[in-house]
Formats: C-alpha cells, structure tokens, sequence
C-alpha cells in the first residue's frame, strides 16, 4: 500500500504562531509515504525542518532554496530519483515538482502542481497540457496531486488534462461535494476573505496501475477547539494506493 497526502498549507500570515505548529504536526500525523504540499513559505520550511519526524523523510528541497515567497514541496519516506522542477507560464510564479520514488514496491512519479488561480482558466489549461506532456514521459505508475484550482469537469481545463488519469475522489465517492475550500466548515476562511466560497479544487489523480483504495478529507477539524481557527485556508487529501503489479 501507498499513502499519500497533499495541502494547500496557504501562505497567508492570519494568526501563523498559532496555525504553524498545527500544520507540522498534523502532517505527523498524517502518517504518510508520500506528501505534497503547496504554498510552502521560507518560515513555514524552516519550522518543518526543525521537526524531529522530518528525519524519516527526504524533501525534493532539502534547504528550501527553490521555494521564493511561497513553492510546492515534496516530503517522501522513499528515496527520490531525478527530482526536477518545471517553471510554468505563469503570473503567479506556478512550477510543476516531479520525482521518481523508488518503492515501496514498485517505482511512481509523483507530482505536485498550484496551478493558476482566480479566473484564468484558458492559462490553468495551458498549464496542464504543459503538465500532461512532461508526465507523458515518466513512469506510467504516476500521482498527479495539489491544488488544481478547477473543479470536477470545469472547462477547459479538464480537456487539457491526460484523459489517463483518474480523479481519485470521482471515483471512490462519485456525487460526494468533497470540498477541499469551504467557508461554511472553515470560518477561518470567512473571516478573513469575506466571500462564501464551496469548491473542491485540489485534487489526486492517478494513473498506470495505481488502485485507489480510499481518498479523505484532511485538516478540517478547527485548532484547539477554536471554530475559527484552522490550520489552513484548504483543506488537503489524504489517499491511499495498492499497486497492480507489473506482468
């Protein structure tokens, strides 16, 4: 089996001292192979760093120097191979992270992307079929996992996509909202931007023999008990594999 997580851990500096120590030990908690996140900033790195647990991972980034303001970020238990970020066309300062993990049983490519966000989606799907063109290339046992910023079905987007990969939550909890923003759970979310906002944005997709076996929302229960404090704006995916061997 294969597990996986991915969390917008949002780069908003809204009550940080308090949000941070959350984020790091809920990704502890996660218990995850694998883990991808989005919106990394130099202090967040620098306090995932410092955690004890981070001995058992190797980072895509070990001293964070590709992360700028805010980045993606690969934490796995496995070794990484041929570990390479791809900027993408872009306003944002958006790249794709890719890396080949060796194991547990059988090699992946796992990937992580933000993608374009607000109303841009003729660049969002431009950005995918960068994405989808480089994937193309790597290990057909391949994770393709973050904040997207289109949900199910969106156009067009969803065309630019490989149509080989599979929507993990489509397929275990097809007619399930999953949202992964939600503003009427994360009140955090409505204080500070105002906006009702429901969309199920960041994803998990898969393909060449990766089975899904469960896919769950994670980080939606509020900190400390405090409904108005959660340890980021998004909700993250925590999924699970088994691998269809090899013939």
């Amino acid at each position: 089996m294969l597990s996986v997580l991915t969390w917008n851990v949002w780069f908003g500096g809204h009550r940080f001292d308090e949000r941070c120590p959350a984020l790091v030990e809920r990704c502890y908690r996660a218990d995850a192979d694998l883990i991808a996140l989005q919106e990394v900033t130099p202090e967040l790195f620098e306090h995932l760093r410092a955690a004890p647990w981070l001995r058992d991972y190797q980072l895509s980034d070990p001293d964070g120097s590709t992360l700028g303001d805010y980045g993606v970020l690969i934490l796995s238990r496995h070794p990484l191979h041929s570990i390479e970020l791809h900027p993408l066309p872009t306003r944002m300062g958006r790249s794709l992270l890719v890396a080949d993990v060796a194991g547990p049983d059988e090699p992946v490519s796992f990937a992580t992307a933000h993608l374009e966000s607000q109303d841009d989606a003729a660049l969002r799907a431009q950005q995918l079929g960068i994405v989808s063109r480089h994937l193309a290339r790597r290990h057909p046992r391949c994770l393709l996992v973050g904040d997207m910023n289109f949900a199910d079905a969106a156009e067009p987007e969803t065309s630019s996509l490989d149509p080989a990969f599979r929507d993990v939550w489509s397929v275990l909890h097809p007619g399930e909202a999953g949202y992964t923003v939600d503003t009427d759970v994360n009140l955090m979310r409505w204080q500070v931007k105002e906006k009702v906002t429901r969309k199920r944005i960041d994803r998990v997709f898969a393909r060449g023999g990766l089975l899904p076996t469960s896919i769950r929302l994670f980080g939606d229960r509020c900190v400390g008990g405090d409904p108005e404090l959660f340890a980021s704006d998004h909700f993250g995916l925590h999924a699970t594999f088994d691998y269809q061997r090899s013939s």
